[in-house]
């Protein structure tokens, strides 16, 4: 049976939310954040929002639109993150944005509000705004669908170091997709992505390296790479990763850690990784023969 490394080029269709420490705590003040804030507590907090703090507001705004310290209640977190974002906080333009792009009980649906206000987050330099923004052109979401200047917009914010616009930009690049094909500035992408932790992203630098995509040809960094997205729980990784060490090109076969992670690839739902077992058992010659697991995993195919 012929096996082939799997990869993913994908461009990714999704609204990109604030990496700022305010916006992943939900603007609670748990410890985290306490450490990287000035408001020490809820009265702090309350006090620099009454002093226009737009910061402070929006940290405000986001407890009542999660129900994390104020009860639950959109209609006054849209109050809240408009005042926020008419002071200057990019994160409330962000957050207007979402809001207006999904709609909730407070709003209805407004992809032209939304990319408005996503334009006033990206004048502001907030990455998440910037590539909202680049999403809208992708999609044609309230203006004319523009591959080009979307792809103007993601590389702005990968460029701040945006994880999911390094990857877009890097899909747009591999694919030519609005933009001048060119396998080694996508490759230079998906790595960067990768470096900061990325499964899908360290997937793809493992298939580049394997294949010599954008990058001299390197059968051991390939494997280097598969492996650090497999033991973060990848299945496409632990698939790679598994044939890599039954193949053995540029290395010596391992058939145990390619079981290994093969079997890891099968718990997570790669159904490829079962044809491998199979070959592993079926091959007559290997120490590993064993027609009840090859009937076995034949079975599962």
């Amino acid at each position: 049976m012929k096996l082939r490394f799997l990869f993913i080029v994908l461009i990714s269709l999704t609204s990109a939310c604030s990496q700022d420490k305010e916006a992943n705590t939900h603007g609670t003040l748990t410890k985290d954040y306490k450490d990287v804030s000035e408001y020490k507590s809820k009265h702090d907090l309350e006090k620099a929002a009454k002093a226009n703090d737009s910061e402070a507001i929006f940290v405000l705004a986001s407890m009542y639109a999660t129900g994390e310290g104020e009860k639950f209640d959109q209609k006054k977190a849209l109050e809240l993150f408009e005042k926020s974002a008419q002071l200057g906080s990019s994160n409330a333009m962000l957050q207007l944005g979402l809001i207006y792009r999904n709609g909730n009980e407070a709003v209805e649906k407004d992809d032209q509000k939304a990319l408005m206000w996503f334009k006033e987050g990206a004048k502001s330099g907030n990455p998440s705004a910037i590539h909202n923004v680049g999403l809208a052109y992708y999609k044609g979401l309230s203006v004319k669908e523009d591959k080009a200047t979307a792809f103007k917009y993601f590389i702005r914010s990968a460029e701040s170091g945006l994880i999911q616009s390094q990857t877009v930009v890097a899909a747009q690049l591999y694919g030519g997709d609005g933009v001048e094909k060119d396998i080694k500035a996508s490759f230079k992408w998906i790595l960067k992505a990768a470096e900061q932790g990325d499964l899908e992203s360290q997937n793809n630098v493992g298939l580049a390296y394997e294949r010599g995509e954008g990058v001299e040809q390197d059968p051991l960094q390939a494997l280097v790479w598969f492996k650090r997205a497999a033991d973060h729980g990848h299945p496409l990784a632990q698939y790679n990763t598994a044939l890599k060490y039954y193949n053995s090109t540029g290395m010596k076969q391992n058939l145990d850690e390619s079981i290994r992670y093969a079997e890891m690839a099968v718990r997570n739902g790669n159904s490829s990784a079962k044809a491998l077992l199979y070959d592993i058992y079926a091959e007559s010659s290997s120490f590993k023969y064993s027609p009840e697991k090859a009937n076995y995993w034949k079975a599962k195919l």
